[in-house]
């Protein structure tokens, strides 16, 4: 079960807004056990740099490769996902095919709400993604993270009104890590 937390820094490493819903820690160790590649993006990767506004989903950018495909089908099919905010009666078929005929997804399920991107807009497929990633402990679990730099540009992209308040906050938190490297300097 998750819970919710303000992110604020604690000996080294930021703590995340969870949402009661959505079984984060879960749903990456679904996607590990697979060896499934991707990359976190969105609001846990804000949390992660030190933005303290709340998210309810976990948004992963993954490979294409028909191997990931097939690994993501395979991680994430015990857990009946759904595409969130379609009919109910909608015909809906999660496996390789139908993933691989599109490119972003959002889904309900099992443990949670989880978004499937196989492109970010403002930086890219997965392996642009890929480039721009680093590497983070999230939950206790070694991940990928897109970068702060990355990350901002991609929600400017978006150019949706929920992502201001987050830009501000990845903005400032950029110019404090300017401003603690030119210390150092």
């Amino acid at each position: 079960m998750s819970f919710t937390r303000r992110s604020r820094w604690h000996d080294g490493n930021y703590i995340l807004n969870y949402s009661p819903m959505t079984q984060f820690k879960e749903l990456l160790k679904t996607l590990k056990s697979e060896s499934v590649e991707f990359v976190v993006i969105g609001g846990v990767a804000a949390n992660i740099h030190g933005v303290n506004y709340p998210t309810y989903d976990l948004d992963i950018c993954y490979g294409r490769s028909q191997k990931n495909v097939e690994r993501l089908v395979k991680a994430l099919a015990p857990l009946h996902p759904t595409l969130r905010g379609a009919p109910k009666d909608l015909p809906f078929q999660f496996d390789v095919p139908t993933l691989k005929s599109g490119l972003n997804f959002t889904f309900d399920t099992d443990l949670g709400e989880i978004d499937i991107l196989g492109e970010v807009g403002g930086v890219g497929f997965y392996e642009g993604v890929l480039a721009h990633a680093i590497d983070a402990e999230l939950l206790g679990l070694r991940v990928l993270v897109l970068d702060i730099d990355a990350l901002t540009k991609s929600k400017k992209h978006a150019g949706r009104k929920k992502d201001e308040p987050v830009i501000l906050e990845l903005e400032a938190i950029q110019e404090l890590l300017k401003r603690k490297q030119a210390r150092k300097a």
